[in-house]
């Protein structure tokens, strides 16, 4: 149960970027970046390698053993990433190229040279993305270069077999010296040529096309309807509000585009398979049929295979191949696919069914790793085809996991287990924060899913400059926490109880039936928790992720999270601010998120005062110390009593419904949705823009408890019946109730890729015999 629990916590930083600090190399590596000339700039090209490379086979060694350690597998690095693309923006392929550009330096040009710029050639990698191309040096000290299709004068063209070339009005550097900054956007007509040099461009050059033309019509047809996009219709009074801080942006809308990416993707998943040369061990024996998934990561997806051994789980990422992409040769041969990732089922302590988007077909998986007397703690979060899939992946886990061990393993979302934890919370074995981490994980939320990050509250109500000692006996010192943050403020609550009974009236004077919930008049237009919100706080540790959503630049200064007072402040005053906390805020040991480690720009207040560490309260002597005294509060007597009122605003009986209404606790009806609301609606069409717009403002976490819930001291008697029932997985039906019934490769569903058997002749050289482990 312990190492179950300490799985929960939130990821620890590493310790190479700890070892970052502030430094006047680090800033005048920045500040030459940032002075260098459109006509250096275009020079700083580089994309990251190895996306498309396979390892050559490994002999495969000896039979495993638990406890055994597996060999090592080298880290193939590239500074490439689809967070420096647009949101939404996918990678297709990439290929070797030695690159060089021809830039006709304009008016605008920053440079004094006005001659034509010659950049010489450069070894690196060319990525195809959905809506551009991406070049990335092999040397980090040359920027990566993106060039977006609707900067393009005309589709990219092959000369001479072997060259790709194009002419773009605009392109973007990005990462020069490696260094993480706003993006440097060029405007300067250039041509670029490209030589492909293990391979033809003809296969990229069909890609481009396609896609090409699809973005073409598409910002024909934006023109034409004046850039309107189409979005999910709903009442005339549910609208979001529109001064929110920063939430994250809708992709751009291109059903054709969308489609040929999706298909080419298609191929990439039929063209491969998984490759049993992936397996540690010669005599694991698989369990599963080989199963389309995704790896999800906040804001990223990498779809491929994964395999359940007697041993270890397995994901290998799919790549597009030139086979896949032929008539001629689409026979599933070209089976390398990209190098596998591994997680050992005797490092496996815990697991949580969660949500892919709006779809309950995903699973998160908990691992600890012990070497000597250190511990590490991660987890993986896979999305499956099917709920169905998922299920039987779950119990296999579970079962051959449980086989093993005189305990079975806990789900995290099992009931059963969220029981136990109330159980010991009230008899304090547990303390408030790691309560509050189960809970999170038990209601569906996930550190992997900003759209579902945990969430915790604020608990202190001081955060001063005049304060060098903090009581934690004093009551003044404390949030109320049997109120939500939108009516802790009297005078602006006021504001949003107008507004809900103007809907209201509203709806009753002209008639108007909110039959369903996306129609029902709401409180706030803003939720308490939302991927902005989380890297709001997060943007010192995670800033490749708000310069993805910001367009490659960093918020306006004065909305960054600089201060714990200011940022309080507009949680209380601010009428599109609700924020809660993140659990980082009560965890020593994630203070690097309050410290500017990596010497960000982050520009300047209205005052002139410099956006860098964030500033706290004059009681706290250091990030960690103010963590310790956050935590410390959190722990206090005080916050025990009143938790579990703030447990019932979240998680508990009054965080939807009626009594969410009486408890001034209504939010916008999308952040309400779930797999079922989302199976009534009738198109896809509608299905996918809900989708997108419930995961991108905000979702309430499933409800746990039907009563309220109890304090500590109040006895046992609170307790019967407490827990609510998940109907909707406890109706799932796939036959894995009962513990002996061995699994068949049609109760992953017909998408499964069941195709395991050649591999395993080919690697073994022998011919196939006996009973399929499958069947």
């Amino acid at each position: 149960m312990k190492e179950a629990i300490k799985a929960l916590y939130p990821p620890r930083p590493t310790a190479a970027r700890r070892r970052v600090r502030r430094s006047s190399s680090s800033m005048s590596s920045y500040n030459a970046t940032a002075s260098s000339s459109l006509t250096s700039g275009i020079a700083m090209l580089s994309v990251g390698g190895g996306v498309g490379t396979t390892r050559a086979p490994q002999p495969n060694v000896r039979s495993p053993s638990f406890g055994a350690s597996p060999p090592k597998r080298k880290v193939n690095k590239s500074r490439f990433s689809e967070l420096l693309l647009e949101h939404g923006e996918k990678q297709i392929k990439d290929w070797a190229v030695t690159a060089s550009s021809l830039s006709s330096l304009t008016n605008n040009s920053t440079s004094n040279n006005s001659n034509c710029q010659i950049m010489k050639q450069l070894e690196g990698r060319l990525h195809l993305c959905s809506q551009s191309i991406v070049f990335e040096p092999r040397h980090s000290s040359r920027g990566i270069i993106r060039i977006p299709f609707r900067y393009m004068a005309a589709c990219p063209s092959v000369v001479e077999n072997s060259i790709l070339t194009l002419r773009s009005d605009r392109c973007v550097i990005m990462k020069t010296n490696n260094v993480v900054a706003p993006y440097e956007h060029v405007q300067v007509t250039t041509d670029f040529r490209f030589i492909f040099v293990h391979s033809s461009p003809q296969m990229m050059l069909a890609l481009l096309e396609e896609i090409f033309n699809a973005e073409s019509s598409s910002a024909t047809m934006s023109v034409k309807n004046n850039n309107i996009q189409p979005s999910v219709s709903f009442a005339a009074d549910v609208a979001f509000d529109e001064s929110a801080p920063p939430i994250i942006p809708m992709p751009s809308i291109n059903d054709k585009k969308n489609d040929i990416v999706e298909q080419i993707s298609e191929l990439a998943m039929a063209g491969n398979s998984f490759d049993t040369t992936n397996f540690l061990y010669i005599h694991e024996q698989p369990l599963t049929p080989v199963l389309r998934s995704s790896i999800k990561t906040p804001l990223l997806e990498e779809k491929g295979w994964v395999i359940l051994t007697d041993y270890a789980l397995y994901f290998q990422p799919a790549i597009l191949s030139g086979s896949a992409m032929s008539n001629n040769n689409n026979n599933g041969s070209d089976r390398s696919g990209g190098k596998a990732q591994v997680w050992c089922l005797e490092d496996v302590v815990a697991f949580a069914r969660r949500y892919d988007g709006m779809k309950d077909r995903a699973v998160e998986i908990y691992l600890s790793k012990v070497e000597g007397e250190k511990s590490s703690h991660h987890s993986v979060l896979l999305a499956l085809d099917s709920t169905e899939a998922r299920e039987r992946l779950v119990h296999l886990i579970s079962k051959q996991c449980s086989a093993s061990r005189s305990l079975p393993i806990p789900c995290y979302t099992d009931r059963n287990f969220v029981e136990s934890a109330v159980e010991l919370w009230l008899s304090s074995q547990l303390n408030n924060y790691e309560y509050l981490l189960i809970l999170n994980s038990a209601a569906g939320r996930s550190f992997h899913d900003l759209s579902r990050y945990p969430v915790f509250p604020w608990v202190l109500s001081s955060y001063g400059d005049d304060e060098t000692m903090l009581d934690l006996t004093n009551e003044d010192n404390f949030r109320d926490l049997s109120k939500p943050m939108g009516a802790l403020n009297e005078d602006r609550f006021e504001e949003f109880q107008k507004r809900y009974d103007s809907m209201v009236q509203q709806q009753k004077s002209s008639g108007a039936q909110h039959n369903h919930h996306q129609d029902a008049p709401f409180m706030y237009g803003t939720h308490y928790s939302a991927p902005g919100y989380v890297l709001f706080y997060l943007l010192r540790v995670m800033p490749e992720h708000m310069l993805c959503l910001q367009n490659g630049k960093f918020d306006v200064s004065d909305r960054l999270f600089f201060s714990m007072k200011s940022t309080y402040e507009s949680a209380l005053s601010n009428n599109a601010d609700l924020k809660e906390l993140i659990p980082e805020f009560y965890d020593p040991d994630c203070f690097d998120f309050l410290i500017n480690s990596m010497g960000l720009q982050l520009g300047n207040l209205q005052t002139g005062e410099r956006v860098d560490d964030v500033i706290l309260p004059s009681y706290a002597k250091s990030a960690k110390d103010f963590l310790r005294k956050n935590r410390a509060a959190l722990e206090s007597d005080h916050c025990s009593m009143h938790l579990p009122k703030w447990i019932d605003l979240i998680f508990g009986v009054t965080s939807r419904g009626s009594r969410a209404k009486s408890a001034r606790n209504l939010f916008h009806p999308m952040s309400y949705l779930g797999p079922v609301d989302l199976d009534a609606l009738r198109s896809d069409e509608d299905k996918n823009r809900a989708e997108l717009q419930a995961t991108e403002f905000g979702i309430v976490p499933d409800k746990l408890f039907r009563k309220e819930h109890p304090g500590k001291g109040e006895g046992w008697e609170g307790t019967e019946g407490l827990v609510m029932p998940d109907v909707l997985r406890d109706s799932y039906n796939y036959g894995v109730s009962s513990s002996d019934r061995t699994p068949k490769k049609e109760h992953f569903g017909s998408n499964g890729g069941f195709s395991l058997e050649d591999d395993m002749v080919r690697r073994s050289g022998v011919t196939a015999t006996g009973t399929n482990p499958f069947e």
